[in-house]
């Protein structure tokens, strides 16, 4: 991390290498302590410098927004596309926080929405991001609970409005407009390693009467309208995408993205044959279609099976893998009442490996058998603290309240936890599954939309800013950090 951090923003060597470079020549009568003053001058820069860059990539988000404040060439190190993306790759190796949420809840204003983040350790307090003024009521929900790169993606349905949010900056960005709003469609949010930047995708199904079965609309930061992807929607996946489509319409399944692509399920039941793939992709990067081969646990009558089994069969992304969560909390399963959650190992041959399997019995099946929908969103922690499975669950109480909750799984000694429990009223009729209100908490420094600073600044000469600052003396850079 340290050597290729320097080599990217062509800064000076780092520590070990200058450790390595041979010792000064000095008088044998110098003192140590003379010496170690003699030869600590560009050392010490280079040292300093290295430090420096090292602390500033372990902040916290809210301390870097500060330190943005400093000076223009401390704003422009610490927004550069370049810094956030080593910043998001550094936090992923250090100690996690405790697991937090974003959280979308109307309020007692009619016409205004709230995001807040939520931490179980604090539950008498969410701490307020910020608010939505042009929702209608209780009808902003969240449509990727699982961030991409820190950023999320909602949807007010009654304005019929895309948002891209990131909870650690606080910063929001409304979409424009979309074209054909009374279809069925959905959408995902992608991360485009090339450019550093985020698309979000719309598939949407044709009514049977237009040309076009299946349309794929493309939104990128800085645009003022929607576009077609540029590789086309070819014929030959049109079934595979509208059987995608309507699954993840009917039960409030996104798509998940990974490895440059994004994911969405095939729903097996509606089609009149078994499929020959089970997730049909999205390359983020270069706008195109494929497909991942059908898992080995779907049989030849795949498609034969009862709705109530296929409709809660989801994708997941668990340590950048793209996992299939197989509902089989009937029994349905050879080894009773369970969760699967398959790993896919290839993309050639859908090769899948089974990396968890829940155990649906005591306190656990009570816990998860009961609700109508459970939801594998992701993980929390890392590989030195511990992974946790984070769970969703919505169950329908009476008229339109539904009881929301977010758990926590611990594979290693099989222990469920609850970090979240909130009732929700939705408006819509309560044989529908309702929307997602939150979505997990990640840190990030990922814009939401294009600024003044990345339409005016090229690439070129932000990188020799940034070389310029990290080249500066000992005497210019100290004084910044021993600021209050």
């Amino acid at each position: 991390m340290r050597s290729s951090s320097r080599k990217e923003f062509g800064a000076m060597p780092s520590c070990r290498a200058a450790a390595n470079k041979p010792p000064m020549t000095e008088p044998s009568s110098l003192s140590n302590k003379r010496r170690k003053t003699a030869m600590t001058p560009s050392r010490t820069v280079v040292l300093l410098e290295d430090m420096i860059f090292e602390v500033l990539l372990r902040l916290p988000v809210k301390s870097i927004l500060r330190f943005r404040a400093v000076c223009r060439s401390w704003a422009v190190l610490l927004s550069s596309k370049d810094f956030c993306s080593l910043h998001v790759a550094t936090s992923k190796v250090l100690p996690p926080p405790e697991p937090r949420l974003l959280v979308v809840s109307p309020t007692a204003t009619p016409g205004t929405t709230t995001v807040c983040s939520y931490s179980p350790s604090d539950e008498l307090r969410d701490d307020l991001l910020f608010t939505i003024d042009s929702s209608r009521g209780s009808s902003v929900e969240v449509v990727t609970p699982s961030p991409c790169c820190g950023l999320t993606l909602l949807f007010d349905a009654g304005a019929r409005a895309y948002y891209v949010c990131n909870a650690a900056t606080r910063a929001l960005a409304r979409l424009p407009p979309y074209r054909d709003p009374g279809h069925v469609a959905t959408a995902g949010l992608g991360f485009e390693a090339q450019t550093k930047d985020y698309k979000v995708v719309r598939l949407i199904n044709g009514y049977s009467y237009e040309r076009e079965s299946l349309r794929c609309d493309v939104y990128t930061p800085g645009a003022d309208c929607w576009r077609p992807a540029a590789g086309g929607v070819a014929f030959k996946w049109s079934k595979l995408a509208n059987a995608a489509v309507d699954h993840a319409v009917m039960n409030k399944i996104p798509p998940v993205f990974a490895n440059g692509l994004l994911h969405w399920l095939i729903n097996p039941s509606l089609l009149i044959r078994r499929p020959r793939a089970a997730i049909i992709t999205f390359s983020v990067a270069d706008e195109t279609f494929g497909c991942v081969p059908s898992p080995p646990f779907w049989g030849l009558k795949e498609h034969q099976r009862p709705w109530s089994q296929s409709e809660g069969e989801h994708l997941a992304v668990m340590d950048d893998q793209v996992c299939i969560v197989r509902n089989l909390r009937d029994g349905s399963g050879p080894h009773g009442p369970a969760l699967e959650i398959w790993g896919l190992l290839n993309y050639g041959s859908g090769d899948w490996s089974l990396n968890h399997r829940i155990d649906l019995s005591g306190h656990i099946g009570r816990e998860l058998s009961d609700p109508q929908v459970v939801r594998v969103i992701g993980s929390v922690g890392n590989c030195r603290s511990g992974k946790k499975i984070a769970i969703a669950t919505s169950k329908h109480w009476v008229h339109d309240n539904f009881q929301k909750k977010v758990h926590t799984y611990d594979p290693r000694c099989q222990v469920l936890q609850c970090i979240h429990s909130v009732t929700e009223t939705h408006t819509s009729a309560s044989r529908l599954i309702p929307g997602s209100r939150f979505s997990l908490f990640e840190e990030s420094l990922a814009p939401v939309h294009k600024t003044d600073e990345d339409l005016a600044l090229p690439s070129t000469l932000a990188k020799a800013t940034i070389k310029k600052l990290l080249l500066q003396s000992e005497s210019d850079i100290l004084p910044v950090f021993q600021c209050k």
